[in-house]
């Protein structure tokens, strides 16, 4: 498969499994949506499994460079930690928003090693790059103990945005953890 065409399967692939599930969209689907043949589609991905990992991988590099630009064009380390909330804030109204592909992988494929490892490096990722911009103003413990929270903070937010969308409160997660960050500079 050409690159081009790699990159249509995994974009359409990635697609069906945002707005409907990983379980509820077959291969079929993907090949439809993606325009290539069967043998095409196996000859590059090996299985349903091997498909759903790497669109997990290629959405977290993805997301991830983009977090990273977004914390990037920012100057201090208040106002990068308010970048990635105000990122998901923005995620969670968008047309594109069904909740977490990560914790949906997490959640529809509980026992697959491979598709697990792909889910919860991109959550570690985010913990990682939140770390480091604490690390720029707190010791090594604060900053781990601030990147828990603030990921703590955004998955439960983007928990509520999905699941109960009426209760979820615009920048509640922030306003907390801008107290909580406040509390450690006092």
């Amino acid at each position: 498969m050409t690159r081009s065409k790699r990159s249509t399967v995994l974009e359409n692939a990635t697609t069906l499994f945002i707005e409907h599930g990983f379980n509820a969209v077959g291969i079929e689907a993907v090949i439809s949506a993606s325009g290539v043949a069967r043998m095409t589609m196996y000859r590059n991905f090996s299985s349903k499994d091997a498909l759903v990992e790497a669109v997990l991988r290629e959405r977290s590099v993805g997301l991830l460079a983009e977090l990273g630009r977004t914390v990037m064009a920012k100057r201090t380390t208040m106002t990068r930690i308010r970048s990635i909330f105000d990122w998901h804030e923005d995620w969670y109204k968008s047309d594109s928003f069904h909740g977490c592909l990560f914790e949906r992988a997490l959640t529809e494929f509980p026992l697959q090693a491979d598709i697990r490892e792909a889910a919860l490096s991109y959550k570690a990722g985010l913990h990682e790059l939140m770390k480091n911009i604490f690390t720029a103003e707190y010791s090594t413990s604060t900053a781990q103990h601030l990147a828990t929270t603030a990921a703590v903070l955004i998955e439960g937010s983007t928990s509520i945005a999905h699941a109960r969308p009426r209760d979820h409160v615009p920048n509640l997660a922030w306003q907390n953890m801008a107290t909580i960050i406040d509390a450690h500079n006092t």
